[in-house]
């Protein structure tokens, strides 16, 4: 992400920090799969992440009620990640390409079944899923907007219909979309609204290597 150089042009004409996380695993991917990092302060690359925002904040007197997550592939995932177990930090979140909170679960780094898109739940298990990252979280939590194409063979498309399923019962809403967009913002790319909270785009055709990052559209969810 660092190497786009996108976030520092924006950071330097919008005003706002930007935190640049790397991951110390050999696979370059981050640890979405172990319950310290899927639960709320318990440890993993997820807490290392949230650390080094609350030190930001303490320390630079960041707006701690304006903070976001972004990413692309693992970052998307750790995206899910960071919005399922710590929703007292974030305000909103995009995932480009990822999977579900809790779709990596288990003891193994990787997850074919979740990456092949075999993991099926239905909306109220995705829902509880996010719930356990954080049990008895009573404030608001952050709005969720995710991407994916149709044609991605790494973290194939179901997942995104599984993120759909689960952020939308996540805060209530109907998993049928409340309002559709027609390319939107590319032609032959669909925006599929649950609400004002959640927010899908899927790109048709597009791989998982080929999908563009929308940092307009994304910069718009929220709110800079």
């Amino acid at each position: 992400m660092y190497q786009t150089q996108v976030f520092n042009t924006l950071a330097e004409q919008k005003g706002f920090i930007v935190i640049f996380p790397q991951t110390i695993q050999a696979s370059n991917c981050w640890d979405v799969h172990s319950t310290e990092t899927l639960t709320h302060n318990a440890g993993g690359d997820s807490l290392g992440i949230v650390s080094a925002i609350r030190w930001t904040i303490s320390n630079f007197g960041a707006n701690r009620a304006r903070v976001y997550a972004t990413g692309i592939s693992s970052g998307a995932m750790m995206t899910n990640v960071l919005l399922g177990a710590y929703p007292d930090v974030f305000a909103a979140g995009s995932a480009v390409a990822g999977v579900p909170y809790g779709c990596f679960k288990g003891t193994d780094a990787w997850s074919t079944a979740c990456a092949t898109g075999q993991l099926i739940k239905t909306p109220q298990e995705w829902g509880d899923l996010v719930r356990s990252g954080y049990p008895g979280f009573s404030g608001t939590r952050p709005k969720m907007q995710f991407w994916h194409g149709t044609a991605d063979n790494v973290l194939y498309y179901q997942n995104f219909v599984e993120e759909t399923k689960q952020w939308s019962n996540v805060f209530g809403a109907s998993s049928s979309p409340s309002n559709t967009v027609q390319n939107w913002p590319v032609a032959g790319w669909t925006r599929y609204d649950y609400g004002p909270n959640v927010m899908g785009i899927s790109a048709q055709g597009v791989g998982h290597t080929d999908i563009t990052y929308q940092s307009t559209q994304i910069m718009q969810w929220f709110g800079l």
